[in-house]
C-alpha cells in the first residue's frame, strides 16, 4: 500500500521545469516504478494468475494518466503508458528467469 501511495503522490505532484533530458528520465522513472509494482504485486500473491497482475498494474498506470489530464500542471501521455507497459513486461521476464533459477519459488 505504501508503494501505491508513494507512486500516486509522485504522479500528481507538481513537477519542476523540464528539459529534454528530464523527459527521458521521466520515461525511465515510469519504467522502473511499474517494474517494481509488478514485482511487488506478484510477491504479494494478490492473485495467482500472472495475467491479472499485469492487467491490474497496467490499469493503475492508465488511471494515473487519466487523472493527470485533469491536473493543470500535468498531462496525459501515451508514451508514459508505453513505458509502464515495458516495465511490466521486463519485470515479468525477470520473474520468469528467477522462477527458472530457483525451483522453490
Amino acid at each position: 500500500m505504501a508503494s501505491i501511495l508513494a507512486i500516486s503522490w509522485l504522479a500528481i505532484a507538481e513537477p519542476a521545469s523540464f528539459s529534454s533530458k528530464d523527459l527521458i528520465d521521466d520515461k525511465i522513472l515510469h519504467f522502473l516504478c511499474f517494474a517494481y509494482l509488478t514485482i511487488i504485486f506478484k510477491f504479494a500473491r494478490f492473485t495467482d494468475q500472472d495475467f491479472w497482475v499485469y492487467v491490474i498494474v497496467l490499469g493503475y498506470g492508465i488511471l494515473i494518466e487519466i487523472v493527470q489530464m485533469y491536473i493543470p500542471y500535468r498531462s496525459f501521455e501515451f508514451f508514459d503508458i508505453l513505458a509502464d507497459l515495458m516495465g511490466i513486461f521486463c519485470a515479468s521476464l525477470l520473474l520468469k528467469l528467477a522462477k527458472d533459477f530457483y525451483a522453490g519459488y
